[in-house]
């Protein structure tokens, strides 16, 4: 089977999915959406009130966010890879994702081999998962990113200090919308899962409730 029917024949699973994933998809929305029309229908009557205005940034964020997994999730398995450099490509998605003050990083950065990715999809993964260690974290903590070179892949691993999760959330935490985040969004994990495996590679994640988050991911060389 060539490359194109391989991609042909993944996208018609997807679209398979895509009937109950955009159900929920509506559902999620929903409530951002109803956060952001409160808030224009209360400005109308107190416009001098800013809390309203942080309202509607903060609800057009998460919508914004839901709809960018959902692509991700969707468009995962379309990749073009390149000779890239695993860590500058960590470095340019650092770059993306908002680390409070109250959060210290720790990089352990090993020098590796170019390898064969699409580092723009590769990017999404690392905010992905750097975005999930700042969320478990909001009184503060440390994330730590590790980067290192096998015989035959890469490795990267991205931990947390959080409370980590139960186990009943570990079992769905790569399915679609059974995250059980209070927000609502449950594509991020799963898309960032699709475009490793993409490329050949594999994710995992280890938890423990009450004791962080470790997520890993390994990519081949080509």
């Amino acid at each position: 089977m060539s490359d194109r029917d391989q991609d042909e024949e993944i996208e018609r699973r997807v679209i398979e999915r895509m009937s109950n994933i955009s159900s929920e998809l509506a559902h999620d929305l929903r409530s951002p959406l109803q956060t952001i029309r409160n808030a224009v229908y209360l400005i109308e009557r107190n416009p001098e009130n800013t809390v309203y205005y942080k309202m509607i940034k903060e609800s057009l964020d998460q919508a914004t966010e839901m709809l960018d997994d959902f692509r991700d999730y969707y468009k995962g398995h379309i990749i073009r890879k390149v000779e890239s450099d695993l860590g500058k490509v960590y470095e340019m998605s650092k770059s993306s994702v908002e680390i409070p003050d109250n959060i210290r990083l720790i990089e352990e950065i090993e020098e590796t081999d170019e390898i064969k990715i699409d580092p723009g999809a590769i990017m999404k993964v690392f905010m992905k998962l750097l975005k999930n260690a700042v969320e478990a974290q909001p009184e503060g903590g440390v994330i730590k990113v590790r980067i290192e070179d096998g015989n035959d892949h890469v490795l990267t691993s991205i931990s947390d200090k959080g409370p980590g999760v139960s186990k009943q959330v570990q079992e769905v935490l790569f399915t679609p919308f059974e995250s059980h985040k209070k927000k609502g969004k449950g594509l991020g994990l799963p898309a960032a899962k699709r475009i490793v495996e993409s490329h050949g590679g594999s994710m995992s994640y280890e938890t423990v409730e009450g004791e962080g988050r470790n997520s890993t991911f390994v990519l081949p060389p080509d």
